[in-house]
């Protein structure tokens, strides 16, 4: 490697990262260097080894492809050495695990539920998904049932995802046992689909043209259990053991998101059917309006209801509605669930956690 006298891209695009001192400071952390190093390949004085730039890759994972450009035109050999780049990293960076337990010890109740379950998914799609083939990660909370009954249904609580998915973190939506998710849900174990026309046979009622390898991982803690993530690629046979064993990583890192009372004991887990999501549209569209009705009812008795009180008050109506619906209108719908040996649908024993 080569001092060059006109500095090149990577190295610009480096010197206005690391003028931000937190950035600096984070990225030297990553790459196990000291601050004065990445001032020093900013300003073309030294140059740094291959494995630092393959390290800043994963330092700055929505820069990639820019810093891969960039970084080769001016090592040849980094082009050359191309496939260790896309290897998936096998474990989670240690600062990650600092920077969640960090939301977790010191930010309040509500926001560090949405703070972490924000940094998980994205620090999982940026991970799993790299090369941005694709895949959507979902996260659903199992919807609190009213005192004494049991949990009916699961819902989106919040998603992220690579083109050609958009809006997941904004998608309303309710399962139950007719779902690959209520599924791995009741049955507690996680569920790994590969091919398309299988999920088409056995979740008809949820099937996306888009969707060939679909995992389902319940959120298992002890013997409760709180909702469930999912991930979607558009590849068949994408998900490897390598990816089950970092989604049980983040698994355990998404739970810190949720309190003690989301958490439910196995027994307390009977899902029913939820109609398909056309039909959940039509109740689901009128959720931001309703809402809003009840924090006005409630000012004008003078009991004053905060929007976060006003939708976990709907939550359980809408889904009791859609429940009541699918009874109504959808009573032949039975959904075709899957013998767990099928070599198409997997739940593998080293994953097991009932």
């Amino acid at each position: 490697m080569s001092n060059t006298h006109e500095l090149s891209g990577w190295r610009i695009f480096l010197e206005a990262v690391i003028a931000d001192p937190t950035e600096k400071q984070r990225i030297a952390r990553i790459l196990g260097v000291n601050q004065i190093s990445l001032i020093r390949w900013a300003s073309g004085t030294s140059n740094p080894r291959l494995k630092h730039l393959y390290a800043l890759l994963e330092a700055l994972p929505n820069h990639r492809e820019k810093l891969i450009e960039m970084i080769s035109t001016e090592f040849p050999e980094f082009r050359a050495d191309i496939a260790v780049i896309e290897e998936m990293p096998r474990e989670i960076l240690s600062h990650f695990y600092a920077r969640i337990l960090e939301a977790y010890n010191q930010l309040s109740k509500n926001l560090r539920a949405t703070t972490i379950r924000s940094l998980v998914l994205q620090q999982m799609l940026s991970h799993l998904d790299a090369r941005q083939d694709g895949v959507v990660i979902f996260a659903c909370q199992c919807t609190q049932p009213y005192a004494g009954k049991k949990v009916r249904s699961l819902r989106i609580i919040d998603g992220r995802g690579n083109p050609p998915w958009h809006a997941i973190d904004n998608n309303m939506r309710f399962f139950g046992l007719e779902s690959q998710i209520g599924y791995a849900v009741q049955i507690k174990r996680q569920l790994v689909i590969h091919k398309q026309l299988i999920k088409k046979l056995w979740y008809p009622i949820h099937y996306d043209k888009l969707a060939e390898s679909v995992v389902a991982y319940p959120l298992i803690r002890a013997n409760q259990i709180a909702g469930c993530l999912t991930l979607i690629s558009p590849k068949p046979q994408h998900f490897s053991e390598l990816h089950m064993e970092l989604i049980r990583r983040y698994a355990d890192l998404f739970m810190l998101s949720f309190e003690e009372t989301d958490f439910y004991d196995f027994d307390q887990i009977m899902l029913g059917i939820m109609p398909p999501s056309d039909v959940q549209e039509t109740i689901l569209d009128q959720f931001n309006s309703r809402a809003t009705q009840l924090i006005i009812e409630a000012s004008n008795q003078a009991l004053p209801l905060t929007r976060l009180e006003a939708e976990k008050q709907l939550w359980p109506e809408i889904e009791q509605e859609l429940l009541d619906i699918a009874a109504c209108h959808f009573c032949d719908m039975q959904p075709v669930l899957p013998p767990e040996s099928c070599s198409e649908v997997t739940a593998p024993s080293g994953h097991d956690r009932d």
